[in-house]
């Protein structure tokens, strides 16, 4: 059989308006320009160019989608950078109190931990927080010296833990009974904070509920 009566037509890459849209975007590729035979066959099937007006309408209407989406991803950003803003555990000085702590920024948790240097019950606490402000990078967890916070502060008391969120007071954690006792683990600071409410936690009981020996 002979090929001469034969032949192929090129068709024009399909695209949608979502496509065109991140194609100006920069997101996708340029569209590779379709062959002529091919564009004088989809022209003529085509029933013409649009009225200036109805494409101008559809213009102002892609630019509307495209600043929709600039504004999506704006927020996807601020919401990303917000929740991974801390995850450490800083000194603070008392001058810094007020604005590290009360004035945090609107929603944000903060834990207060008040120590003494070359103490050991201090130092255990903080290996703690540590490993938990890196699990919850959203909170915002400070030290501070305890004289430096409250000014004749019992030594007993610590560890002490503070915990704020816009400007007030949520709970406050004295001493280790709250977490059952001196053999407490990174599971019970991590249900009492829970509790709070400034975290998440995957525990299913209080880890504490009988206190440890």
């Amino acid at each position: 059989m002979s090929l001469l009566g034969l032949h192929t037509q090129e068709r024009r890459p399909t695209t949608t308006e979502w496509d065109d849209i991140h194609r100006r975007l920069g997101n996708l590729p340029p569209l590779h320009a379709a062959a002529p035979e091919a564009d004088a066959a989809v022209g003529a099937e085509e029933a013409g160019p649009l009225p200036l007006e109805e494409r101008r309408e559809d213009c102002a209407d892609e630019d509307a989608e495209l600043q929709q989406l600039r504004a999506l991803r704006l927020r996807e950003l601020k919401r990303e950078a917000l929740a991974h803003r801390y995850g450490t555990v800083e000194l603070i000085s008392a001058a810094e109190f007020v604005p590290q702590v009360n004035h945090a920024g609107e929603g944000v948790a903060v834990v207060v931990f008040l120590f003494k240097p070359r103490h050991y019950p201090s130092n255990y606490m903080l290996v703690l927080l540590e490993r938990l402000a890196k699990q919850h990078p959203h909170v915002k967890f400070v030290k501070i010296l305890f004289t430096d916070c409250i000014p004749n502060y019992p030594e007993k008391n610590l560890p002490t833990l503070l915990v704020y969120r816009d400007d007030d007071l949520l709970q406050q954690f004295v001493g280790v009974s709250c977490y059952g006792g001196s053999s407490y683990g990174i599971d019970d600071v991590e249900w009492e904070l829970a509790q709070s409410g400034i975290i998440k936690t995957e525990l299913d009981h209080n880890p504490h509920a009988v206190p440890h020996r």
